[in-house]
C-alpha cells in the first residue's frame, strides 16, 4: 500500500503481437491446397475473430456466430458482430449452416461439449474457425482430438502455453526465438 501513495498517472503502454505480412498469402495457399486451418488461442474469442479475418481464416464478410457461454446445461450461440443471440447450429446441418457463416468457440464451451456430447463436439471441431479463450490443457484437448480422429495435425505456436498441443500434433513447430529454450524440449 505504501508503494501505491502520491503515483502520477504517466500514460497507457500499448503492446502488440503484429500479424506477419505473409500470413494472407500463406492461408490462401493453405486453402488452395485442400488444408483446413484454424485458430486455437488464449487471447479474447473476439479478438481471435478479428486476427482470423485479417489472416484470411475467416472470409472478411461472412458472419461469425459464437458458442459462447454454458447457462442452464445449454450453449449460449450470439452474433459476433453485436452480440446477439443467434440461431443454434445442428450438428447434422452444418455443412448447410456454415456455407455463409463461419463459427467459433470458446475454451469453455469445447469443454462441455467434450464431456457431454462428443459426438457434437467432433462435428462442431470441423466446422470451427477460431477457438478463443482456451487454456493450455484446451489447446492439447483440441489438437489431439482432431489426431485421434485422424486428421493430420500441424500445431504452430508462439510460446510455452502452446508446448502441450504443439507436442500432440503430428507436426509442432514453434515460432518464437524467445521461447525456444522453454519449448524445445517439449517438442519433436
Amino acid at each position: 500500500e505504501d508503494i501505491e501513495n502520491e503515483l502520477s498517472f504517466a500514460g497507457f503502454i500499448n503492446f502488440q503481437n503484429a500479424m506477419k505480412e505473409d500470413t494472407p498469402a500463406v492461408i490462401r495457399s493453405l486453402r488452395k491446397g485442400n488444408v483446413s486451418s484454424a485458430m486455437i488461442t488464449g487471447d479474447n474469442v473476439l479478438t481471435g475473430i478479428y486476427i482470423a479475418k485479417q489472416a484470411g481464416l475467416i472470409e472478411p464478410k461472412k458472419s461469425v456466430i459464437i458458442a459462447n457461454h454454458i447457462r442452464n446445461d445449454t450453449i449460449e450461440w450470439v452474433n459476433a458482430s453485436d452480440d446477439s443471440p443467434a440461431e443454434s447450429p445442428s450438428p447434422s446441418t452444418l455443412e448447410y449452416f456454415c456455407h455463409d457463416r463461419a463459427l467459433a468457440m470458446t475454451g469453455e464451451v469445447w469443454n462441455y461439449l467434450l464431456k457431454y456430447d462428443p459426438k457434437s463436439a467432433l462435428e462442431y471441431a470441423k466446422h470451427t474457425h477460431v477457438f478463443g479463450r482456451t487454456t493450455p490443457n484446451d489447446k492439447v484437448s483440441i489438437v489431439s482430438t482432431f489426431v485421434e480422429i485422424g486428421e493430420i495435425t500441424l500445431m504452430c505456436g508462439d510460446g510455452g502455453n502452446d508446448c502441450g498441443a504443439l507436442k500432440a500434433a503430428h507436426v509442432g513447430i514453434s515460432l518464437s526465438d524467445a521461447e525456444a529454450s522453454v519449448v524445445a524440449p517439449f517438442t519433436s
